[in-house]
């Protein structure tokens, strides 16, 4: 069992503010694979920011299996807030909720995390390119939605990559969006699978076609606006890599990873050997955690019962950021961190190792 330490950080809440039960209101369907969560307001203060995700807690097999999901609202322009949920073939999660939920079910969530968020200010006036592929639009169209709101004087652009025309997600808002705000709003969608008929781009997108795309869109001046990628690894890998190539510099490039079928496997882990105690501040108070046996910071915290944030567990999204206030750690996997977060000294808990004594992580 993990330690007490009887230590209080002043200002800060216990762990019950982490957690909030949703009742859904309305599923409704986008695609044939693809249904939206419309969750009813809830009781207690719910606050969240475009971009961010929530983790649902579901009882499925005699488990509560955790996964996150983006919320495809704005807590600007919906009254309610939504996710949705795309299957996957072999997908527990996706296909327990695409099966299984209806209006009146309840669940637990944690509370939004994540950092895939635009700095939004009325007065600023920018051009925003985004990057989505399949489901990635959901928290893309979340931040769509806000910047249109929130900031009269910038541009969107939105480049979609799908199967086909009836793989859209959203087709329909996304309409209505390039309706109400045509002088503001754009969309390029590219099909890998499309009918005869289309005139768009065609294939997957890569290096030469996101490069035509960024010409087409900003010319000279692809290296002034703000990107945000969200989709599976190797769509965005080829969108940075044209990024780089018009030298974008990589604090204006913003990327969520969008993960289907199983989860990422992570590295394997180096054996570092040694036994030590890491502090770890959570909710207020300091504790104690034994490390033994090569295993993660959040592996041995959840072993001793400490109620750790986490959800992945393959360090894609970042739900178990913590913040590295003393000692060194080693983490077989940092895709999830911007080279920002890293240098400010985040690491994630998930995919973390003590390599001595001294550890101290703070969460939040």
């Amino acid at each position: 069992m993990f330690k007490f330490l009887k230590k209080k950080i002043k200002g800060s809440g216990t762990n019950s503010e982490r957690y909030i039960q949703l009742k859904i209101k309305e599923v409704r369907k986008e695609t044939e694979d693809t249904n939206t969560l419309i969750f009813e307001k809830p009781e207690k203060p719910f606050h969240y920011l475009p971009g961010q995700f929530l983790t649902l807690i579901l009882p499925i097999k005699n488990e509560k299996i955790r996964r996150s999901y983006s919320l495809c609202t704005s807590p600007y322009t919906d009254e309610n807030p939504a996710i949705t949920v795309k299957r996957v073939e072999t997908g527990l999660v996706s296909n327990y909720l695409n099966d299984h939920m209806k209006p009146g079910d309840v669940f637990d969530v944690m509370t939004a995390a994540g950092h895939f968020v635009p700095e939004l200010k009325a007065d600023q006036k920018k051009k925003y390119i985004l990057f989505a592929a399949g489901s990635g639009i959901t928290p893309i169209m979340s931040i769509i939605k806000s910047i249109l709101a929130i900031e009269p004087e910038s541009n969107v652009h939105l480049v979609y990559q799908n199967r086909d025309e009836n793989k859209i997600i959203f087709k329909e808002e996304l309409n209505h969006i390039k309706t109400t705000y045509s002088e503001r709003f754009s969309q390029i969608d590219v099909l890998s699978q499309p009918q005869k008929a289309w005139e768009g781009y065609s294939g997957r997108i890569n290096v030469p076609i996101a490069s035509d795309i960024l010409m087409d869109i900003a010319g000279n001046k692809v290296n002034k606006a703000d990107y945000y990628l969200c989709g599976p690894i190797n769509f965005m890998q080829s969108v940075f890599e044209a990024l780089t190539e018009f030298e974008v510099p990589e604090r204006n490039i913003h990327k969520e990873s969008f993960f289907t079928g199983e989860l990422k496997t992570k590295a394997p882990a180096k054996t570092i050997g040694g036994e030590f105690d890491v502090h770890i501040i959570l909710d207020g108070e300091e504790y104690e955690v034994h490390i033994a046996d090569n295993k993660t910071i959040l592996e041995a915290a959840l072993d001793q019962d400490l109620d750790m944030p986490f959800s992945c567990q393959s360090g894609l999204c970042t739900a178990c950021r913590g913040k590295l206030l003393a000692g060194n750690v080693e983490m077989s996997d940092d895709d999830g961190l911007s080279e920002e977060e890293i240098n400010e000294g985040y690491i994630l808990n998930c995919v973390s190792r003590p390599t001595g004594p001294g550890v101290k992580v703070e969460i939040g």
